[in-house]
């Protein structure tokens, strides 16, 4: 292998990590990122229209019962087949966690490579925990480095950092040398795909990229672990990932402060099932409505700006946005989602029953988003108009963010939500409390296998 390449120096970090070099904010963010995954997996496995159709391809696909576990699932299966589905359902609500600087939602894919793997081995608390840890900052790093050009191209960055990731956090648990890493890298460029191309109709296609590139880690892993040889320097090589995918590629920032500074930190955990790009703009909303006591017949206006990436997203084309068709519609609709925040004072998974209601189609039709150059990133600007006045709100950094966190309170506040769709109270409460001592546990099968319905 390369040992000079950037995809060297990765995997190099990767098999060196030990749990007690992560720093402890780290460690309290992955516990707090693996709950919240727990929970998502709960409510996506009902409430969400692709769930039935989705499990029901995994179960024909993976035939006879296996020993790993899809989370709120009383079955058993193959354990590639179980990070896919855990994946598939973890990102359904577009509800995971994120990262700016990977422009990405890492949990999704690494978490269930992670726990597959884990499972499988018989790993320790510590050991997964530290999986999830390296499995984060290479997927959040990877994001980083093919920037947002690759949203140009028309690609989607969970999926095509996600499975270096997942693969990652796999590696971790199978304790591969540097060699074997890095030829499990070199496997995963081969399996690096995700399309945005799901905008265009709210495809099912993006809930499943998390749980594809975990499940394809896993053969990736597998290969490796058989001595099928993979391409070297795949992340940063000559045809490698950040020459296929991106048009304006960063490779230095794969590994500039590798160690010491932790990408992963930045990872955020969100408060409304929605892209992350139109938080900005509900929080600034909610923020008026509830201070300010605005009730949504006295909204004469609303003025939203947006960084421009984050207008090209959730802001056009204006006919989708403004008369969104699905649920995905309105998950990358500002318009909807800032018309649901005036409507209801809050936006939630029920808030897409409403994208046929009278008083929502009205709302959106007063709101007006445009581009501005003062504004990066998922940051907004919002201007809320009635016969009272104008009421003006910059959210910099929304909800979640490391600037503005979700406290353990919230956490667990939207982890009981999440996770009692399927478990009463006193399990819900039993598995959050067991994830904060996580590391003390010698062999985490029996927990993983305890996340399962009975």
């Amino acid at each position: 292998m390369d040992e000079y390449s950037a995809t060297s120096r990765l995997a190099e970090y990767v098999t060196g990590l030990r749990y007690e070099q992560v720093p402890e904010a780290v460690i309290e963010r992955i516990k707090q990122c693996l709950a919240d995954f727990i929970g998502l997996v709960c409510i996506a496995k009902e409430q969400a229209e692709s769930s039935g159709p989705v499990r029901e391809a995994v179960c024909r696909l993976a035939g006879l019962e296996g020993e790993g576990t899809v989370i709120a699932h009383q079955r058993g299966f193959p354990y590639q087949y179980a990070a896919l589905l855990n994946g598939a359902l973890a990102h359904t609500l577009d509800f995971d966690d994120t990262n700016v600087r990977g422009s990405l939602h890492p949990g999704a894919p690494v978490i269930p490579a992670a726990l597959a793997m884990a499972e499988r081995q018989g790993a320790n608390g510590k050991d997964l925990l530290t999986a999830i840890a390296a499995g984060y900052e290479v997927c959040c790093r990877v994001g980083q480095a093919l920037g947002l050009t690759a949203y140009n191209r028309g690609f989607h960055p969970t999926a095509i950092a996600g499975i270096f990731g997942a693969t990652a956090a796999g590696s971790k648990i199978l304790k591969f040398d540097t060699s074997q890493t890095e030829n499990a890298f070199g496997l995963s460029l081969s399996q690096a795909a995700g399309s945005m191309q799901y905008i265009e109709n709210g495809a099912w296609n993006k809930r499943l990229h998390p749980g594809l590139a975990a499940h394809n880690s896993i053969l990736c892993l597998t290969m490796t672990e058989c001595a099928v040889l993979g391409a070297a320097a795949s992340i940063d090589g000559r045809y490698g990932l950040l020459t296929g995918y991106s048009n304006q590629p960063d490779a230095g920032s794969l590994t500039a402060g590798l160690g010491e500074e932790w990408v992963a930190a930045e990872t955020a955990i969100k408060p409304y099932p929605s892209c992350r790009l139109t938080h900005g703009a509900v929080d600034g909303i909610l923020d008026i409505c509830r201070k300010e006591g605005v009730l949504p017949e006295k909204v004469l206006e609303v003025d939203i700006s947006l960084a421009q990436k984050a207008f090209d997203i959730v802001g056009e084309p204006l006919s989708r946005k403004i008369e969104p068709r699905s649920v995905v519609d309105g998950q990358f609709s500002v318009y909807f989602q800032g018309a649901a925040a005036i409507l209801e004072r809050s936006v939630n998974w029920g808030s897409y029953e409403k994208l046929q209601d009278p008083m929502i189609k009205s709302l959106c039709r007063r709101i007006r988003v445009k581009v501005s150059p003062d504004l990066t990133g998922i940051a907004a600007e919002v201007v809320v108009k009635t016969d009272e006045g104008a009421y003006r709100r910059i959210i910099a950094s929304p909800k979640g963010e490391p600037e503005n966190p979700l406290t353990w309170v919230e956490v667990e506040e939207k982890f009981m939500k999440t996770a009692g769709y399927e478990f009463e109270i006193g399990k819900c409460r039993q598995i959050f409390t067991s994830i904060q001592s996580l590391e003390q546990l010698e062999d985490v099968r029996e927990w993983i296998g305890g996340l399962r319905k009975k």
